[in-house]
């Protein structure tokens, strides 16, 4: 009696095992992303903060009292960005550019999100107004004369679908000053 009991711990212990192998895909795929520059320059986001809270927003899009005008487009509530740039050479020109994951379902690589198939996300637009897509930026100089500099994005929340999903969202960025 006792080796049967043993036989079918043994057996179901092995199909489980079994199972569990057979949910691990045998290749996966991952997005490696990196940047060089040629500057001295330090970069501060948000004061050192790390997280930017953009706010409580209603789902609905294209309504009067909607906070999205319309799918693919950033919401009426935003907050501002600073980015703050110290050590550089005098004179310096260069790019405040931004890396992350974009949503898939925004062809226009400008809604950044946490995870590619997820369809609520963040906007990010420079001083006139312009979407900035992913590895992209805005041009930023540093004075003659001096070693610091100060920009400002302005972000808000947008949804690739008209019936935007409730919940918690982010996603992560970088903000890198490239000089060549």
């Amino acid at each position: 009696m006792a080796f049967k009991k043993l036989a079918l711990t043994t057996f179901f212990a092995g199909v489980s095992c079994v199972s569990l192998n057979a949910l691990a895909a045998p290749s996966a795929e991952v997005t490696l992303q990196g940047i060089l520059t040629n500057t001295t320059c330090d970069v501060t986001i948000n004061g050192g903060k790390s997280v930017l809270n953009v706010g409580v927003l209603k789902t609905s899009v294209g309504e009067a009292d909607s906070d999205f005008s319309a799918v693919n487009a950033m919401s009426s509530t935003t907050v501002d960005m600073p980015v703050t740039l110290v050590g550089c050479a005098k004179g310096e020109e260069g790019n405040l550019i931004i890396q992350g994951i974009t949503s898939v379902g925004n062809n226009q690589q400008d809604l950044f999100v946490a995870t590619d198939s997820q369809t609520v996300g963040f906007m990010i637009e420079d001083k006139d107004n312009k979407r900035i897509t992913n590895g992209s930026g805005t041009k930023v100089a540093i004075g003659a004369d001096e070693t610091a500099a100060q920009y400002t994005f302005k972000v808000g929340m947008a949804t690739a679908t008209d019936a935007p999903a409730a919940g918690s969202y982010s996603a992560p960025i970088l903000v890198a000053y490239i000089v060549d």
